[in-house]
Order: structure tokens, then C-alpha cells, then sequence
């Protein structure tokens, strides 16, 4: 085939019509891959880890990346041209980037809040001013890699679209996948996830250790390393059933109390740099 035959065909309705399907498609795929790896990954330790509605703040996410995403690659494959689909998504950058801090920070605990009524009163979620910094160097990341994915987007369609193979056809979606998983893993270690997850983490580790623990004698050593001291007030209240959730944080997120929902009782433990300093009973459970 001529490259004029292909350039007529390329412009045929029907093939323009699958482009923009594709583009669909593309984005779907490269929202939902940023999303397992922004969010899903957290959301997974969380529930290894009794976190209270772990998978709310990956689903809230992936929804949002998908349609979000989903929008921008069929705008894209309409105009069929590099330069605008990377004007596009470095856009679409922008919007991932705010959701990686307003996600968890703002949209989340309100959802919370809702599903949960018990908690009204109990999340103290301050928006800090330094966090729009923390905006911004995620959006300089994945910018980056999103950008790079929208720049490719449309000469690997084109490509994809007359394949005659699976794999052709699904390359230009795993390399955005593999794309959003660098850009995904960056943002989710480095900015808010992390220090919330492993203060969650880390209760929910002394919690353990003390339940496993009562009625023996144990090393004082390792009942220091371990941090157990910081339930010795509210022993009584520890139970193996329990929810954890962060309830505040300082402007540095070095600071964390995490709220934890006993059988009976509602528990709040500060945490400074992943190590439970003290509880205290902060509400009877209903």
C-alpha cells in the first residue's frame, strides 16, 4: 500500500471512528494504571493492616483518573495531532496532581464523614499552605511521564488501529501503563501517602503486639521497640476487632494521630515519624 493509500485510508469515517474509540480506550487504560499505582497499592497495605475503608480512596481515584483520562484521549485521537494531545495531557497532569494531595486530604475524609457519621468531629483535616507545594512537585513528576504517554499517544495509535495482533494492538496501553507506574510509584512514596500509610502501619503493628502479648512476660526491650507503652492507659479498650484511620496530621506530616475503632471504644494515638508515643479513649463506640 502507497503512502497515499494510507493517508486516504486513515481518513476514511469508519477508521476515524475506531481512532477515537482507541483514544477511549488509551486513556481509560492510562487513567486506571496511574490509579493502581498512586492509590491501589496503598489501599492494598491498608487492608492488610485494618484500615477503615481501605479501598475507598483507590476507587474514588480510579474512577476519576479513568473518566478524566478516558475524555482527554478521545479529544485527542479527534484532533490526531502530537503537539495538541500533549498540550492536553500535561493538563490532564495537572488535575492527577492535585488529586494525588486533595485526594486523601480533602475528597476522602468527607466521604468518610458521610458514610461514617460517627466520625463528624473526631477528623481534624487541615489544608496547610505548604501543601501546594507538594501539588506542584507532583506535578512536575508526572508531568513528566503523562506528558510523555500523551506525546506518544497518537503515533501509536496509528500504528495499533491496523494491527493484525493482540500485542500490537495493546502496545501503545502497556507502555502507558509502564509509564503511569513510574509516575504513580514517585508521587505515592514521596508526597502524602507514605508517612499516613506507615503511621497506620505502625499502630496497627503495636496493637497487635500487645494483644499477642497479654498475660505473658515480655522483653522490655522489645515491648520498647515495639512501642506498647503508648497503650498502657487504654489497655482495656484494645480488641482484635478494630478500624484504623488517620485523624490529623501537622503541616510537615511528621506528626500523625491515627484513630482506631475499637468494639468498644474510639481511640486516638499520636504518632511522631512512625513511632506511637501515646492513646488516649476519645469516644464510646455505638
Amino acid at each position: 500500500m502507497t503512502a497515499k493509500n494510507m493517508n486516504l485510508t486513515a481518513e476514511r469515517p469508519d477508521v476515524l471512528r475506531i481512532k477515537r474509540i482507541y483514544g477511549i480506550w488509551y486513556g481509560i487504560v492510562l487513567g486506571l494504571g496511574f490509579g493502581i499505582f498512586c492509590w491501589g497499592l496503598d489501599s492494598y497495605v491498608l487492608s492488610n493492616y485494618h484500615g477503615m475503608y481501605p479501598w475507598l480512596k483507590f476507587g474514588i481515584g480510579a474512577i476519576l483518573c479513568m473518566t478524566i483520562g478516558g475524555l482527554t484521549g478521545w479529544v485527542s485521537a479527534r484532533r490526531g495531532k502530537p503537539i495538541y494531545a500533549l498540550l492536553l495531557w500535561l493538563v490532564v497532569a495537572w488535575s492527577f496532581a492535585w488529586l494525588t494531595i486533595n485526594l486523601p486530604l480533602v475528597i476522602v475524609p468527607n466521604t468518610l464523614t458521610f458514610l461514617e457519621p460517627q466520625l463528624i468531629g473526631l477528623l481534624d483535616y487541615t489544608y496547610f499552605d505548604d501543601f501546594g507545594s507538594r501539588v506542584t512537585v507532583a506535578n512536575i513528576w508526572i508531568a513528566i511521564f503523562v506528558g510523555l504517554a500523551g506525546l506518544l499517544q497518537i503515533p501509536m495509535s496509528d500504528s495499533a488501529i491496523f494491527s493484525t495482533s493482540f500485542f500490537g494492538k495493546a502496545g501503545p496501553m502497556v507502555v502507558a501503563v509502564i509509564l503511569m507506574s513510574i509516575g504513580g510509584s514517585i508521587v505515592d512514596n514521596g508526597l502524602v501517602n507514605e508517612p499516613l500509610r506507615s503511621s497506620t502501619v505502625a499502630v496497627d503493628n503495636t496493637i497487635q503486639f500487645v494483644i499477642d502479648n497479654r498475660g505473658k512476660e515480655v522483653d522490655k526491650a522489645e515491648s520498647r521497640r515495639m512501642h506498647a507503652g503508648a497503650f498502657r492507659a487504654i489497655d482495656g479498650s484494645v480488641t482484635q476487632e478494630r478500624e484504623l484511620i488517620v485523624s490529623g496530621y501537622d503541616g510537615l506530616l511528621g506528626e500523625i494521630n491515627v484513630l482506631v475503632r475499637f468494639e468498644r471504644d474510639w481511640v486516638e494515638c499520636q504518632v511522631v515519624y512512625n513511632q506511637p508515643i501515646s492513646c488516649k479513649v476519645v469516644k464510646t463506640a455505638q
